[in-house]
C-alpha cells in the first residue's frame, strides 16, 4: 500500500512539473501581429483636375456652311474629372460665346458625363493628356434667331418693334468616344427635336439616328 502511494505521488509531481514547463499561450503576440496589419492600398491614389477648352467641336450639329462656320461662335468647354487609374468620371459645361453676326444671333450650351479611362490628366500641367476611352450621356441645345433690322446703318438698335424668326435644335445623345492626339471619334445613337419660328408660327420636327463623327482639333 505504501509502495502504491508512492506511486500516485510521483506520478502527480511529474504531471505538475510538466504544467509548470509548458509555454505560456502567444495571445499578446498574436494581438501584436493583428493590430500591425495595414489595409490600406497604397497604390490607389484618387486624382483630379479642371480643364478649359476653347477647340471644342460639336459632335452631331445641324450641317452649315463654310460662311457660318468662319463666323460661328467660339465654344468653350470646363470639365471635371477625378478618377484613380483604372476609372474615371468627368463632367463638361460648354457654352457659346460670341454668336452675333449682324441680325443673327447664335447661342449655344450643353453639358455631358463621362465614365472610361484617359479622363485625367497626369500631374504635369505642361504634359498633354493622352488617349482616352470613355462612354458619354450629353445634351446639346442651339439657337440661331434672325431679327431683320436688329442693327440701323449706323451700327446702334435698330426699332423697338421687330420681327424675328427662330431656329431650336436640341440633340439628346448617348455613345462611345475614342481620342487621341487631338482626334475625336464617337459613335453614339442620337435624338433630335427641332422648333422653327416664322412670325407667328412654329413648326416642330422630331428625329432620330446613329451617327459616327471624326474630328480633329486644329
Amino acid at each position: 500500500m505504501l509502495a502504491g502511494g508512492a506511486l500516485a505521488a510521483a506520478l502527480f509531481g511529474a504531471s505538475v512539473a510538466f504544467a509548470q514547463e509548458a509555454p505560456a499561450p502567444a495571445t499578446e503576440a498574436s494581438q501584436t501581429s493583428v493590430d500591425q496589419i495595414d489595409f490600406t492600398d497604397n497604390q490607389t491614389v484618387l486624382r483630379r483636375n479642371v480643364t478649359m477648352r476653347s477647340d471644342v467641336a460639336q459632335r452631331f450639329g445641324p450641317a452649315s456652311g463654310e460662311n457660318e462656320q468662319a463666323q460661328g461662335p467660339r465654344r468653350v468647354e470646363l470639365e471635371f474629372a477625378a478618377g484613380d487609374g483604372d476609372l474615371d468620371v468627368s463632367f463638361a459645361q460648354r457654352a457659346s460665346l460670341g454668336g452675333e453676326n449682324g441680325d443673327i444671333n447664335r447661342a449655344g450650351r450643353g453639358s455631358e458625363v463621362r465614365i472610361g479611362r484617359g479622363l485625367v490628366s497626369e500631374d504635369s500641367t505642361n504634359a498633354p493628356r493622352g488617349s482616352s476611352t470613355y462612354v458619354f450621356v450629353a445634351s446639346d441645345d442651339e439657337a440661331l434667331t434672325w431679327q431683320p433690322g436688329q442693327r440701323s446703318e449706323f451700327g446702334g438698335q435698330g426699332p423697338s418693334l421687330q420681327l424675328q424668326d427662330r431656329v431650336e435644335v436640341g440633340d439628346m445623345s448617348v455613345g462611345v468616344t475614342y481620342e487621341r492626339s487631338g482626334v475625336q471619334a464617337s459613335l453614339a445613337y442620337v435624338e433630335r427635336e427641332e422648333s422653327t419660328t416664322i412670325g407667328r408660327e412654329t413648326f416642330n420636327q422630331n428625329e432620330s439616328f446613329t451617327g459616327l463623327t471624326v474630328t480633329m482639333r486644329r
